[in-house]
């Protein structure tokens, strides 16, 4: 088994309204069971925003993993946002036609301000008094 550079590590920040897993390294098909699980372990009606921004490899092992989790989300309510991919990774993402499947923003401030944009605040003080 090789294990340079395989390692995939997840960071997840549950943000209230949504939840960022923060992903950093290859996605390939010894990594993509972490990154299964991972997101698994997430997936509800609340957005999750996947920050790409650690990732400078995909294969079609962690795109098929992105597509499941994608309709999961869907099928639960939820979303699945990605966001910040490394230019290799956004290529892939073009050639591949899933750029038009996911929502995939340039930056991470970018993605929050879309899924905040869209999930109704809970428990917010609002200025409308009336």
């Amino acid at each position: 088994m090789l294990d340079e550079g395989a390692e995939l590590v997840l960071t997840t920040i549950d943000a209230g309204s949504y939840v960022m897993v923060r992903v950093v390294g290859d996605l390939d098909l010894e990594s993509a069971p972490v990154l299964t699980a991972g997101l698994k372990a997430q997936l509800g009606p609340r957005p999750i925003v996947l920050d790409l921004s650690g990732v400078e490899f995909m294969d079609s092992s962690g795109l098929g993993v992105l597509v499941g989790a994608h309709k999961e989300a869907a099928a639960r309510g939820g979303a699945l946002v990605l966001a910040a991919p490394s230019p290799r990774v956004h290529k892939i993402f073009k050639v591949t036609k899933l750029h038009k499947v996911f929502a995939v923003h340039e930056t991470l401030d970018q993605a929050v301000e879309a899924v905040v944009s869209t999930v109704p605040a809970t428990g917010s003080v609002t200025d409308d008094q009336g």
